[in-house]
């Protein structure tokens, strides 16, 4: 088997694993996009409520029940924080995913022109062999012509 030939089944296995690669970087950047929208929604909705708590104070309100839109907000403030650090987390899983993928990309592309380079030197020496045949086959010709008159 010609070295191009198997340099062609080691840039195909990198090909398809470097598909893999990408389509999980994909799917990560998918969640990490849902996520983030989550986290704004949850953010614009902890917003909202203030701004309700908020007017509702200036129109007096008993103690109990500012206590209870406090201790919501309070509830909305931890579950923000921890919808923050599973972002933080997934941001830091995108950027290894792609670190992963650009690398294999890389890996493809390097054994991609090593084969083309060896499909060049073969193609290189098998056109010198073209020639070499070519040439033997002229020059029997002309021996035959010669011997002939």
């Amino acid at each position: 088997m010609k070295r191009s030939k198997r340099l062609q089944v080691i840039v195909d296995i990198k090909a398809s694993q470097e598909k893999k690669a990408l389509e999980m970087l994909g799917r990560s950047q998918r969640q990490h996009t849902q996520m983030k929208g989550q986290v704004e929604g949850l953010s614009s909705y902890r917003s909202d409520y203030v701004d309700k708590c908020n007017a509702f104070a200036k129109d007096g309100v008993k103690v109990s029940r500012l206590i209870e839109f406090r201790s919501f907000i309070d509830k909305l403030d931890i579950a923000i924080s921890g919808q923050e650090k599973i972002l933080k987390n997934m941001e830091q899983d995108v950027f290894l995913k792609r670190q992963t993928w650009e690398a294999m990309y890389q890996r493809t592309q390097t054994i991609q022109k090593v084969r083309e380079s060896a499909l060049k030197v073969e193609q290189h020496h098998e056109n010198k062999r073209e020639q070499r045949e070519q040439d033997e086959h002229a020059s029997r010709l002309g021996y035959k012509k010669y011997t002939a008159t």
